[in-house]
Formats: C-alpha cells, structure tokens, sequence
C-alpha cells in the first residue's frame, strides 16, 4: 500500500497522472516486476499454408520483415527445414508447444516447415513486448512479405513519422476517467486484494509456477471448423441474434463440464483481455500492428453461469459498456496497469478459466486460407485456457489445461467442436445439451460410486487389519 501511494503521488504530482503517462509512451506501462513474469511466458503459435513455400524467398521474406521493423539479428531470427507430406498439424503443435525456444532468439522466432503441398509457420515469441494479437500479426506481415515482396511497418515506435500511436490527449471523458481519485482508490484496492490473493498462497505451487519456478504439466489440444461448418454457425446465431463470443463462451464451458468431477473447478475465475489500441489511442489504424495493449477483465461466475447463454450475453454486453465508455473494470485495470505497472492479473492460476476470442482476422490472399491456432507454451498453468480466432473463414479453436489430463481434455475439445457444428440449429442445439446433462449427471455418478467403493473399501481393511491386530 505503501508502495502505490507513494506512486500515486509522484505520478498525480510530476507526471501528469494516469493521462500523463499513457500519453508518453506507445503502450500502456507495467513494472519491471510483471515485466519480467511475461518475458517467462513465450507465445506459441502454427499457421498451416495449403501452399509449398520456397526456402530461400522465405528467408529473404523475413529479413525484409525483420528490418522493416526494426528487429535486430539476436532479436527476431528465422530457420526453414523441408518435411514430408505425412506431417500434420496437431504433430507440429504439439512439439513446438513443448520446445524451448527461447534461447534461440530474443524476441521472435520463426521456423517454417515446407512439405510438397504445403507449409507450416511457426510462430515462438515473448510475451513480455507482444500480445497475442500482435504475434498473430507478426506472423501476417511476414506472410504478406513473402507473397507481396514488399514488408508492412507494423511494430510503433516513439517519435516514428510513420507510426507512433499515442493516447488520444483530445477526449476530455477519457481524461476525466483518469483523474487522481479514481486512481487512488484504484492503489488502496489493488493493494488489498494482491495482499489477499497472494499472500494466502505465497509459498503454494501455484506461485511457483507463475514465477517460473517449476514447469506445470499443461496439456493442449487443437481443433478447426470448415469454411460451410463455420460459415453455417456464423449465420445460425445471427439468426438467433446471439454474439459468437457468448456462444464460444458456453459451448467452452460446457466442453469443461463433462470431464470428470476431479478436474472441474466449480467456480472458476474468469480472466479475459481487451486491447487498447483500436480504442483510445490515435491514429486510428487497423488492428495490424504490433504491441502490448492488453488489459485483463474478469469475474468470478460458477461453471453453470459460463456455460449459460443468458449469463454469457449479459456479460458480453457489461464488458463492451465498460470498453466504450472506459467505465468500471476497463478504466480500473487501464490505471491499475498504467500508474502501478500492475495488470489485471492476480489469481490463483489454476483457478483461472482464461477466455480469448479475436473474432474475424484474415491472411494473404495468396497464402490460400490457412488455420492458425496459438496458445502459450507449457510453461503457463491454469485451470482452461480457451483461445478461439476466425482466420479465413474457418473457426479455429486451441484449448490448453494444467489441471485436465490430455486424452480428458481431448474429448471436451471434441464435444466443442460438436457442440459449435450442431449450433446450426437451436433443436440440434437443445439435444446436444440433453446429452450433456446426461453425461454430467452419470460422471458425478460415477464419481460418488468409486468415492463409496474405497471407502468401503478403506473400512474392510481397517477392519481386517486391526482385527487380525486383535486377535
């Protein structure tokens, strides 16, 4: 506490606050301490081209890329080796989803793997300087170098001529909204609460792993939908006038409802992230460029409530009215991370049901329609962490857990994406979560009798034991 208010007033005093600092500077700020817990984290990612890739253009394509955006050699590097056709995806995922990289180059690697009828992009970047919207769009701009031959400028920097984005210093609500008061309330809360959330489980697991201390045993899986499965999904819930983030939303947790009892948080914390960039600082450009802009929002709702699509709407519709009107926990968190360089997120992470979804995005042209899937590499731990992206018109899903098992979480994933493809209907829809129901109520079933069985089972050989003891 005392900390965030001696910042506090050096901040509101020298500085020109919160609407001070975020103008000085591209990004929103954070301390050296979360800083240094995302440069931990590196992002993986594995775009698959239905195309063969030429090895020596695709080196020449990065480096044009690498120097357009001011890249050094040890910061963003690339490799290139040939594979046979027989190589998939999910084989690729999961490898480099296990590797680490991170040695390799300081900031952003890239390995492209060319078959004889297509190419896989993978995609290893560090956390602590990219979001997972900008290593999707360090992965664009390298792919529309190699088919364009020319290299979009899409990382900002301070004082560029060509692209430096800055807070919007003209909107007077947004000033106001981050006046002193609200950011003093905002340092006595955070103090609380980050004094409540960690100093109960300081010396738990779960910090450990948050800190790098010890690698979790996080589990993934990916799956995609086809250009009909998504283009009839798309125009299903259009017509039932229900936004595809609540419904990717439910059906997620739904899928996180029929693994078994033991791997289920019931009431899970639940962690989503919006950017800033397209929002409150100008330029106005497209959602291309390259950063940092996230600031975490969450709850804490029950499986039950996630995997309802009232609840979902509602708070759908609560976090877009805080995003436009920088209100409730979009303004907390843009002052939480701006003054005391702290972000949004402060749980226990294997608690945390972490919910991404980046809507429409789009490749090249040329590169034919691809699937991309991302998530963080092994090294994070939560609960489920659910990544959802539209590229190309087909809807592409990556689920990761530290708390599920792989062949678990591999039938929720399936569920899922049944679930997303019966979505056409509202009938199908019904019948799907029926089965559900069904299979949740004879899982927890199943749970209750084998917790009777060992008992019973504990109490035959106690009494065995210490009757034999007896006699």
């Amino acid at each position: 506490l005392f900390l965030n208010l001696w910042t506090w007033f050096i901040a509101y005093t020298y500085h020109g606050g919160a609407h001070g600092l975020a103008a000085s500077t591209t990004l929103p700020l954070s301390n050296r301490i979360i800083r240094k817990l995302f440069s931990l984290v590196d992002v993986c990612n594995v775009t698959e081209l239905p195309k063969p890739w030429d090895e020596a253009k695709a080196k020449q394509a990065f480096d044009a890329f690498r120097v357009r955006n001011g890249f050094a050699e040890d910061e963003a590097r690339i490799l290139v080796t040939a594979i046979p056709d027989t190589v998939n995806k999910p084989e690729v995922w999961h490898k480099y989803r296990m590797t680490d990289l991170a040695s390799t180059a300081t900031v952003h690697y890239v390995h492209v793997l060319t078959a004889p009828s297509k190419t896989f992009v993978v995609g290893y970047t560090n956390f602590r300087d990219f979001d997972g919207t900008s290593c999707f769009n360090l992965i664009k701009g390298f792919v529309a170098t190699y088919y364009d031959g020319e290299a979009p400028l899409v990382r900002p920097t301070v004082g560029s001529p060509e692209l430096d984005l800055r807070l919007d210093t003209e909107n007077e609500e947004l000033k106001k909204k981050l006046g002193a008061l609200p950011a003093l309330r905002c340092a006595v809360g955070t103090s609380y609460t980050m004094a409540v959330q960690y100093g109960r489980w300081l010396l738990s697991r779960e910090l450990f792993d948050a800190f790098g201390c010890a690698s979790p045993e996080c589990c993934s899986v990916i799956e995609s939908l086809s250009l009909e499965e998504t283009a009839k999904m798309t125009a299903a819930l259009r017509a039932r006038k229900l936004k595809p983030f609540a419904h990717l939303m439910t059906t997620s947790a739904e899928a996180a409802k029929i693994v078994p009892k033991q791997y289920q948080v019931e009431r899970p914390i639940l962690l989503t992230q919006v950017s800033c960039q397209s929002r409150y600082y100008m330029p106005k450009v497209e959602r291309n460029v390259c950063g940092n802009w996230l600031i975490g929002l969450g709850t804490r709702p029950t499986l039950d409530e996630l995997s309802s699509e009232s609840w979902a709407s509602k708070f759908y519709t609560g976090l877009i009215e805080h995003i436009e009107s920088f209100s409730g926990n979009a303004a907390w968190s843009f002052i939480n991370q701006t003054v005391y360089g702290m972000s949004g997120y402060r749980a226990n992470p294997r608690k945390i049901f972490w919910f991404n979804n980046y809507g429409l995005r789009s490749m090249h042209e040329g590169a034919g329609g691809v699937t991309y899937h991302w998530a963080p590499t092994y090294s994070v731990a939560t609960y489920f962490l659910v990544c959802c992206v539209c590229v190309d018109g087909r809807m592409c899903i990556t689920i990761s857990s530290s708390v599920v098992p792989q062949g678990e979480l591999q039938k929720a994933v399936e569920h899922m994406k049944k679930m997303l493809i019966e979505s056409a209907g509202g009938e199908a829809l019904s019948t799907a979560r029926v089965g559900l129901k069904a299979a949740s109520f004879a899982a927890k079933l199943r749970h209750r009798t084998e917790r009777s069985c060992a008992k019973i089972r504990r109490s035959s050989f106690a009494a065995a034991t210490f009757g034999g003891a007896a006699l």
